[in-house]
């Protein structure tokens, strides 16, 4: 359990590399959570249509960390339990999950967009990641399953020393779906550029705009 909350709570993006030095360095987009009314009808949305329970339960979290160098806090909500309260009525694997819960935002008024691929995760072994767009907001939705902390699975249910998930009872998967919803980012203007100084004298060693030759070089900044 600890584990997939980890999952969770880390949040979306973690898994992609920054690309270049620049992402790192830029002054960092700003995002406000949704407002509160904005994101109860959001989670309306979801209770109303999804066929399971308990609820979902909204946060106010900082932004996770993320590869599109974006900082502030999202409105989160929250919702867990195992397989034996979030399984059946059409729901009998992860792609079902992400179907019911992708679904259920669509009839919010919550669509994909170019700029909720931004957001958006390929799909890896128990982890759903994806983002929808509404009201120039953005929802991403994170859907992790897993095996309950103690579960004992069955013998049938190991292979190579792995276990299918697919194979154990529905009392011993457990499901966390996190839903962080925010204001669509304001890029930071730019800098004016430095004006470029004459050199002292053409070919002198640490002349105004250029750097000595002995210079140390500057630590990159951290990658995250």
């Amino acid at each position: 359990m600890i584990a997939n909350l980890r999952r969770i709570v880390t949040g979306f993006g973690a898994s992609a590399a920054v690309a270049v030095l620049m992402a790192a360095t830029a002054a960092a987009e700003q995002a406000k959570p949704l407002a509160p009314e904005d994101c109860k009808r959001v989670r309306l949305a979801l209770e109303q249509r999804l066929p399971f329970g308990p609820g979902f339960r909204r946060l106010e979290v900082e932004f996770p960390k993320n590869d599109n160098n974006i900082e502030g806090q999202v409105c989160r909500l929250l919702t867990m339990g195992t397989g034996a309260h979030m399984e059946g009525f059409g729901i009998g694997s992860l792609t079902d999950m992400r179907k019911k819960v992708m679904a259920a935002l669509n009839a919010g008024g919550w669509t994909e967009n170019a700029e909720t691929g931004r957001f958006s995760e390929k799909s890896t072994h128990g982890r759903e990641v994806f983002a929808l767009s509404g009201n120039d907001a953005i929802c991403v939705t994170t859907i992790v399953v897993g095996m309950v902390d103690g579960a004992i699975p069955a013998a049938s249910a190991v292979k190579d020393g792995k276990v299918m998930l697919s194979k154990i009872k529905p009392y011993q998967r457990e499901w966390w779906i996190s839903i962080d919803c925010f204001g669509v980012p304001e890029t930071p203007d730019k800098p004016a550029p430095m004006a470029k100084a004459a050199p002292d004298a053409p070919g002198a060693m640490g002349e105004i705009g250029e750097p000595e030759k002995d210079a140390p070089m500057r630590e990159p900044a951290p990658k995250y």
